[in-house]
């Protein structure tokens, strides 16, 4: 009697801490790290919107933790992260490495689609630069080293004309942001570069360049997508999960981001047209073996 006893309470102390341990889960913080360009101050005011918007969707605390480039890897490596934004090459690391998952894809406001491409230019003036040969001896600029449309798609059409950028050209400088190059370029600071497809379209409708000041070099002439081109497309930004988030939460992230209309300030705050759902990143995973550098092996 006695056992049957303790069997029976037991089972309701099972059930009654599983109940406990679903009410811990469902009022647990959500932390999402947003990859900015712009500093933590930008970065807060991009996406604290979003947060607020799942929080209320999914009725538990969510974190806006806006991370610079550097600073995603070692953020999702010590775990204070359960949702990221990355660049492709980026996310490919985290997920061989620590075992990150795509669950969404963004729509880029920028390029108005969810793919992404580099474009190579020289000012428009500058006769002896005409393709990837003509760059033998020269300066270029590209951003950061890690990054995947700001150089690496660019680093791998060298690879495939068979050139080693990096002993290629003189100089290979890296800038922060597109719009750094984009100046370095057209006051001859290099002699060309690369920035992310989009960027020298967006520059013109800002009033800080003219279209007919540049030379796009290598230019390639895709279906359906409306921007100057020099490289293959490539699947966009990712939303990612760690690997110790469960299948459900990050089915229910992914439905209430697609669920975001142009009308919602979560939207018109992130600068996204929309989230849809996880692309293939497989290809990129490829090309990061194949550049010099490793892709995004490390920070460094």
């Amino acid at each position: 009697m006695k056992g049957r006893f303790l069997f029976i309470a037991g089972v309701f102390w099972l059930a009654f801490a599983a109940s406990c341990q679903a009410a811990e889960d469902k009022f647990a913080k959500i932390t999402l790290g947003f990859l900015t360009w712009n500093g933590p101050f930008k970065g807060q005011q991009q996406w604290e919107a979003t947060g607020e918007y799942l929080a209320k969707k999914l009725e538990r605390p969510v974190e806006v933790l806006p991370l610079e480039f550097k600073e995603v890897l070692p953020a999702v490596e010590a775990g204070k992260v359960d949702f990221f934004t990355a660049d492709p090459s980026m996310f490919a690391a985290a997920k061989v490495n620590y075992g990150a998952v795509a669950v969404a894809t963004m729509k880029n406001a920028v390029t108005g689609t969810d793919l992404i491409g580099g474009v190579i230019f020289t000012t428009a003036n500058n006769k002896s630069i005409n393709g990837l040969t003509n760059l033998k001896g020269k300066k270029f600029g590209a951003v950061r080293r890690w990054s995947f449309a700001g150089w690496q798609m660019t680093e791998k059409e060298f690879q495939d004309a068979g050139i080693d950028a990096y002993t290629f050209v003189s100089t290979l400088r890296f800038f922060e942001t597109p719009q750094a190059v984009i100046k370095a370029v057209l006051a001859k600071q290099v002699d060309a570069g690369t920035v992310p497809t989009g960027f020298l379209e967006q520059a013109e409708a800002n009033g800080e360049i003219k279209m007919d000041d540049v030379k796009i070099l290598e230019k390639k002439h895709h279906r359906d997508f409306p921007y100057l081109c020099s490289t293959v497309l490539y699947p966009g930004f990712p939303l990612a999960k760690t690997a110790s988030v469960d299948k459900k939460l990050a089915a229910q992230v992914t439905a209430a981001l697609k669920a975001l209309t142009p009308e919602d300030q979560a939207l018109k705050d992130s600068g996204l047209l929309g989230w849809i759902n996880p692309l293939d990143y497989s290809g990129i995973e490829i090309v990061r073996t194949q550049l010099r550098g490793g892709g995004y092996a490390s920070n460094k």
